[in-house]
């Protein structure tokens, strides 16, 4: 199902249950839950922990240290954009 699709279901299926304030109640708090689990999630898909910077540095400074010792040549900052 689309996301068009699946917001024209649960509009249905709340209209089936309007006129019941418990049982909307349980939905909204069940639906808070929802978002705020997914919010949370979100934040910490977003950062990036201290360690894991300075591990992707360390490892790409040793990557450059390797290159010119045996002469390799690596891509350029503007080709690595360029594949983004």
């Amino acid at each position: 199902m689309t996301a068009m699709e699946l917001n024209a279901e649960i509009s249905h299926q709340l209209s089936l249950i309007a006129d019941d304030e418990n049982t909307l109640q349980r939905v909204l708090k069940y639906m808070k839950r929802l978002a705020a689990r997914k919010e949370k999630t979100m934040e910490e898909e977003e950062y990036i922990s201290k360690e894991e910077l300075l591990t992707g540095i360390r490892e790409g400074l040793l990557d450059m240290k390797e290159a010119q010792r045996t002469g390799e040549k690596l891509k350029t900052l503007q080709e690595v954009i360029d594949e983004l």
